[in-house]
């Protein structure tokens, strides 16, 4: 593996640590800055982000049904989002490919879990979400994620 694919593969790495970190803390603008500007994040069976405009709602917890009053990055009840198993395919030197598991904790315990795959291109010194599509696959009993996305397939 070359120096340049080793360093597009922790580049990617970094920008999926850095959604998770920005997102669980509240940091909204370093959320956004995950993405391209005309990037789009959808959600299985629930809202499609575009933009930088649509990615900075779904950050302050405004119209995603996940995030709605219990932990988008302004809520004042934080979720912890723990991403595993992460495979990342460098296609060339403008495009990447990865996907992920998650396991989202709130504050009485497992909240829901799911997968992420991405893709991510080259944007500066940075590999930054083209596309992220969340799946979210299971959910605890009362959970909101559960009521939203589960219950309506």
């Amino acid at each position: 593996m070359g120096k340049w694919k080793r360093n597009a593969r922790m580049a990617v790495r970094d920008t999926i640590a850095r959604y998770t970190w920005c997102g669980d803390f509240g940091d909204v603008e370093g959320f956004v800055a995950c993405f391209t500007e005309d990037a789009v994040l959808e959600i299985k069976n629930g809202p499609v982000f575009a933009g930088h405009d649509g990615v900075r709602r779904l950050a302050r917890g405004e119209g995603s049904p996940a995030t709605d009053g219990d932990g988008g990055a302004g809520s004042a009840s934080p979720l912890h989002h723990h991403v595993s198993s992460v495979r990342i395919e460098i296609e060339d030197r403008e495009l990447a490919r990865a996907w992920a598991y998650f396991l989202v904790l709130g504050p009485v315990g497992i909240d829901h879990w799911g997968r992420y795959a991405d893709e991510l291109v080259p944007v500066g010194n940075r590999w930054l979400f083209r596309r992220r599509r969340v799946s979210v696959d299971g959910a605890a009993p009362g959970s909101l994620a559960g009521r939203r996305y589960l219950e309506q397939e």
